[in-house]
């Protein structure tokens, strides 16, 4: 009888257990709680019930989860009754996952709900997951949003995604905002009060908020980000078509949601980048796509993304650009000398100006006193007219004559000069301001009247270059040319005025430089000025500097210093000492800005500059910078390596430091090992007289 039953039994789950796979398998994937796609390298699962998902990085085995604060899989920001909220997509009625063949998920999200409860209908957004075959990457797509009858302006999606939580996650958010930051994802040694500002900062909206593409003040120089574990890595590189805006939350628990109701955040710090896709921008992809790199820092994100660079045609290396101008190669180890004389402000400045006597006197000295081997002469104060009417060369100043004395001297000495140019700005207080030059929109009204610095259409650009440039080189026989501010955006609108600009100043087969500039207009520039760290909003206050551009582009386009921002100057990236040495770290050249009138108190920082910058930057001039790294644990001495073989340690804290490898950096000090195996070491010392 025992026996008997025993038998039964086991017939019975047998069954049971075939008829529930059974049942498992008949059931619509709707209903089942998640859907999966994956490769050898990465595992995609979605939650059904949310449209959210994570990524499992196999070889780590990190898992990136998804939103760790409400499992959304996005916000929808949308204008109703005057008010602006964010809704959350995860919270429609209804939302629809579909795998379609291995390595595709299309997700709707259909009717999304007001924090009232009442529902947005009519609204639905349509996403895709891709998978790639072979390869570590996930392209994340929105395909498309139909607004109902609502006034929609953004979505973020997808939300918190790859996000580190703080002390919990060692890494960092990485961020090509200027020359780039990385942010940690823990506490670290912070002194001078930084740690203060760090953590309080942490629980107001100080470490959120957004960053366009391409600005010139506060936006981001490259269109990727990403964030980093100890083991892993993920970035996210925008379609090239695209222009979202990047969301950034670094360590921040959302405090300033609840300041308002007077209560604490539930939430955890943590840190994240998310696209802001802007919904009425046409004629985009909103793709971003995802790659995942074991083991990955800010360095192989930067790689990453140079791939994309190079396959887009934004790179071209500065050993291209110097076989079509030889000229190119004074660029070298030069130091960046602006003279100022008051134009485009004024012409004629009180108390500033110069006569090109006496620039060709600071000329020689720079060659014959200082020794200064290369040098680039960007002299503002030239001309008679105010931008954008760049001629003629003012004659109360010495005239044609005189500034071609000046010229001449730079080519015997093999330096490089410019006088300043412009053509994107007309001035109020210029007695011939002309309005006629704006830019206007489609009812005739004018465009862009509170911006002093780029009101001018830029289709008639071409046109004000076109007027005087030629009559300028023919005059003083120019190497160089030196184009302000037109290049420093890319507009969110057709750019054919400004590429046509910068074609036409490539045309002249000179060494041509322009402040800050984009990646899009490398292909017709050899050097940048700028790239420097604004202070608003100011990402370097709680983070770190790190060459994220360099890394992608040092050996397409040379990098000074910004006029505004000078190494002879103070400022929030320091002062001529850590400057100096963020200069041979990074592979950029000097910058030395001063009226005629400081130039005796230049003239040690010159020296300096020449003997410490100069030669590592003539070395690396034309390499890659292949690696960087921080080697102390207040991130204060770093490392860096160039293709050239050329290796830099600097130490830009006032601390000596001795690194893992036994090397001892003292206070603001450097060790160079150039690619001979020269070694060249020192330090920046205070001095009392």
């Amino acid at each position: 009888m025992m026996k008997r039953n025993e038998t039964f039994m086991r017939s019975m789950m047998v069954l049971l257990l075939t008829l529930g796979s059974f049942l498992t398998q008949a059931l619509p994937l709707d209903d089942a709680k998640q859907t999966v796609i994956e490769n050898k390298q990465i595992k995609v699962t979605v939650n059904n019930k949310t449209g959210s998902f994570t990524v499992l990085e196999k070889e780590s085995n990190h898992l990136w989860k998804d939103d760790p604060w409400i499992q959304t899989a996005g916000l929808l920001t949308i204008k109703n009754k005057g008010k602006i909220e964010n809704l959350n997509i995860s919270s429609s009625k209804k939302i629809e996952v579909k795998k379609e063949g291995n390595n595709k998920v299309a997700i709707s999200f259909n009717n999304p709900s007001f924090d009232d409860g009442k529902v947005a209908e009519g609204i639905i957004i349509q996403t895709e997951l891709r998978l790639a075959d072979t390869d570590a990457s996930l392209e994340v797509e929105v395909v498309s949003i139909e607004k109902g009858e609502h006034n929609i302006t953004e979505l973020r999606y997808p939300a918190r995604a790859f996000s580190l939580e703080t002390d919990v996650d060692k890494g960092a958010a990485v961020i090509p905002q200027k020359q780039g930051v990385i942010c940690p994802s823990y506490i670290s040694p912070m002194n001078g009060g930084s740690f203060c500002m760090w953590d309080d900062a942490t629980y107001y909206k100080k470490t959120s908020g957004k960053l366009p593409l391409f600005n010139n003040g506060i936006g981001l120089t490259m269109p990727w980000w990403g964030t980093h574990t100890e083991k892993t890595a993920v970035i996210g590189i925008v379609d090239v078509s695209a222009r979202p805006d990047m969301f950034f939350n670094i360590n921040n628990n959302g405090q300033y949601l609840f300041n308002s109701k007077g209560v604490m955040s539930p939430y955890k710090r943590i840190a994240f980048l998310d696209p802001v896709w802007k919904v009425n921008r046409e004629n985009e992809r909103k793709l971003i796509r995802y790659e995942f790199i074991p083991k990955g820092t800010h360095v192989d994100m930067a790689k990453a993304y140079r791939k994309q660079a190079i396959k887009d045609g934004y790179f071209v290396s500065l050993k291209e650009k110097a076989e079509r101008d030889p000229n190119v190669n004074k660029l070298q180890g030069a130091i960046y000398m602006g003279v100022y004389g008051g134009y485009p402000h004024y012409v004629e400045m009180p108390g500033m100006a110069f006569t090109f006597k006496e620039l060709q006197d600071i000329i020689l000295t720079t060659h014959d006193e200082l020794g200064v081997d290369n040098a680039f002469f960007h002299a503002w104060g030239v001309f008679s007219n105010f931008v954008p009417n760049c001629w003629p060369i003012n004659e109360n100043l010495g005239g044609v004559k005189e500034l071609k004395k000046a010229v001449d001297l730079t080519k015997k000495y093999g330096y490089l000069y410019s006088s300043y140019h412009a053509y994107s700005a007309t001035l109020e207080n210029d007695p011939e301001f002309n309005t006629d030059l704006f830019a206007r929109d489609n009812e005739g009204k004018l465009k862009n009247t509170g911006s002093r610095w780029a009101n001018i259409d830029q289709n008639k650009q071409l046109g004000l270059a076109r007027k005087s440039l030629h009559k300028e080189i023919a005059a003083l026989g120019l190497e160089a040319d030196i184009t302000d501010i037109s290049f420093a955006t890319f507009p969110d609108e057709d750019n054919t005025g400004l590429f046509n600009l910068a074609k036409y100043i490539d045309s002249l087969n000179l060494v041509n430089g322009t402040e800050h500039g984009q990646q899009q207009f490398i292909p017709f520039f050899d050097m940048f000025e700028g790239l420097t760290y604004l202070p608003n909003p100011n990402l370097v206050q709680f983070s770190h500097r790190a060459p994220l551009f360099n890394l992608v582009y040092h050996d397409a386009i040379a990098i000074f210093g910004k006029i505004q921002d000078p190494d002879n100057q103070i400022s929030i990236n320091g002062d001529f000492r850590v400057k100096s040495l963020r200069n041979i770290l990074f592979g950029m050249g000097t910058t030395i800005f001063f009226s005629p009138y400081e130039f005796e108190g230049m003239k040690e920082m010159i020296q300096i500059a020449n003997q410490v910058v100069s030669p590592v930057n003539r070395e690396t001039f034309f390499a890659e910078l292949t690696n960087h790294e921080y080697l102390s644990d207040d991130f204060k001495v770093q490392r860096s390596q160039f293709s050239s073989g050329t290796e830099v340690i600097v130490n830009m804290g006032p601390v000596k430091q001795t690194t893992k490898s036994g090397d001892v950096i003292p206070a603001y000090g450097y060790k160079v090992t150039f690619s001979d195996g020269k070694v060249s070491e020192g330090s920046f010392k205070l001095t009392f007289n």
